[in-house]
């Protein structure tokens, strides 16, 4: 006797949308933005932080380049779900500077839907300059027994190269963190929280 039928879905699914900027004039401005502020205001702690510097959660208002990345970002997270599209969202940014041998600890962002982060200046981008964001597979027991069976679905860490004019947007609950920068060059970002 054997089994008749067959059917198979993918239960729990993980969304990662990515975006690229096709003119990074922009991305170039707000660089130079997050560096300036960086010399002239306090980092702010949120605790996931190991070194570098990060702003408030108020960057989506300070001129106009900030104000049309703002505007940019809800258009991308309105459109990154196809079969249900976003359409009142609440935003919060902040810029990130990561020097050599800053990074950023796992975190989860807490009320929000969607987070992200766009790579304004990826600095020295490259796997031996680390800096890598990393995803971790929201499914606990995934990497319990790895056999040969299960081994293309339970890699349980997913590492992104920054990439200069990236985004990326996920679920807030997704845990991430960025490894240890070893890089010359400043590497800034936006980190973002949708509603």
């Amino acid at each position: 006797m054997a089994f008749i039928g067959r059917s198979r879905r993918v239960l729990f699914p993980t969304t990662l949308v990515t975006y690229q900027l096709p003119e990074l004039e922009l991305a170039a401005r707000l660089t130079a933005l997050v560096l300036e502020r960086s010399q002239t205001e306090p980092s702010v702690s949120r605790g996931e932080r190991h070194g570098g510097w990060q702003s408030a959660a108020d960057l989506l208002t300070w001129n106009a380049d900030t104000q049309a990345f703002g505007e940019l970002l809800a258009q991308a997270l309105m459109t990154a779900h196809d079969e249900a599209p976003l359409t009142d969202l609440q935003l919060a940014a902040w810029g990130n500077l990561l020097r050599a041998g800053d990074a950023f600890s796992p975190h989860t962002h807490a009320n929000a839907a969607f987070s992200g982060v766009f790579f304004a200046d990826a600095g020295d981008a490259g796997e031996r300059h680390g800096g890598l964001l990393c995803l971790r597979d929201p499914r606990g027991g995934a990497a319990m027994v790895i056999t040969p069976s299960n081994r293309f679905d339970s890699d349980c860490v997913v590492e992104l190269l920054p990439r200069t004019g990236t985004l990326y947007i996920f679920p807030s609950w997704l845990l991430h963190w960025v490894s240890p920068y070893r890089g010359e060059r400043p590497r800034v970002s936006i980190s973002f929280n949708a509603l």
